[in-house]
């Protein structure tokens, strides 16, 4: 037993020497290895361990219906309001689903008051936000040559757009729950989180999914404590995390988050020890 554990340990060394060795190597021509393997995780895969039926599902930030398609496809039987302040994009939501009950569709963004505000309009509609895009970035010069156009041209317009808050939507709709709420906002995630603290402070929302990035694509970019400080203090826990990166090596280094309740959260830690026991 102890010489197969002599062998065992024998490997990891020289497995580790073999490492440091190749990398000291290469560094003196300026590479590094690094590991990408398993770099991705699709956590959209979780949603059906932490919600097991049928939910009541926000989508805040539809463009052209993508997770729609993947909460239909999780959820056969599940409701969707669905929010999405560019109107080009909502009538071919209305084409595909105008007759689908299941599905509402609002021409509004969501933010954390009701108003009127600047919205940019950009060349791809899934990068359109209430931010500006940075010139000067390799996000941009890389978007732009793939569009053909000037980088200074990328934003097609700026023009304003309605805003709700989500309290008060729930509150005129008498939705007292949100099972599932998914933001991808371009920036704008935090206000969307503001917009809806009451239902917050009621643990009222069970899941939340949103994206955060991290580069410099838009002015004032989030950082984690800028929707942390709406979840932590009423109970909500960070659950998954979809992918690792860094502002050195990836230009587009974004992130999608899942936090759940404090109820969900108790309901699975049960659950998960029961199973590892």
């Amino acid at each position: 037993m102890r010489e197969k554990e002599r062998d065992e340990e024998n490997k990891f060394k020289l497995k580790n020497l073999f490492k440091r060795t190749v990398n000291n190597f290469l560094s003196r021509f300026g590479y590094i290895i690094t590991k990408t393997k398993k770099q991705f995780v699709n956590i959209d895969n979780l949603f059906k361990i932490i919600i097991d039926y049928n939910p009541i599902i926000f989508d805040v930030g539809a463009n052209k219906g993508q997770s729609i398609k993947i909460f239909k496809n999780i959820y056969p039987k599940c409701f969707i309001h669905s929010f999405e302040p560019i109107e080009e994009e909502v009538k071919i939501l209305r084409n595909l689903y105008e007759s689908n009950e299941s599905i509402i569709l609002n021409n509004v963004a969501v933010g954390d008051k009701k108003e009127k505000k600047k919205f940019n309009f950009n060349i791809i509609s899934g990068h359109s936000s209430f931010n500006s895009v940075i010139q000067n970035t390799t996000w941009i010069k890389k978007r732009s040559d793939r569009a053909k156009i000037d980088p200074l041209n990328y934003t097609l317009e700026t023009r304003d757009v309605d805003i709700i808050k989500l309290d008060d939507y729930t509150s005129e709709n008498n939705i007292k729950e949100i099972d599932i709420l998914k933001i991808d906002t371009q920036g704008f995630e935090s206000k969307v989180l503001n917009g809806c603290t009451n239902l917050l402070k009621k643990n009222s929302i069970k899941v939340i999914k949103l994206e955060l990035i991290f580069s410099e694509i838009y002015e004032n970019p989030l950082n984690i404590y800028d929707v942390e400080k709406y979840l932590i203090p009423n109970g909500y826990k960070l659950f998954a995390i979809s992918n690792a990166g860094n502002l050195y090596y990836n230009y587009i280094f974004q992130v999608d988050f899942i936090y759940v309740s404090n109820e969900i959260y108790l309901k699975f830690k049960s659950n998960w020890c029961f199973l590892f026991k």
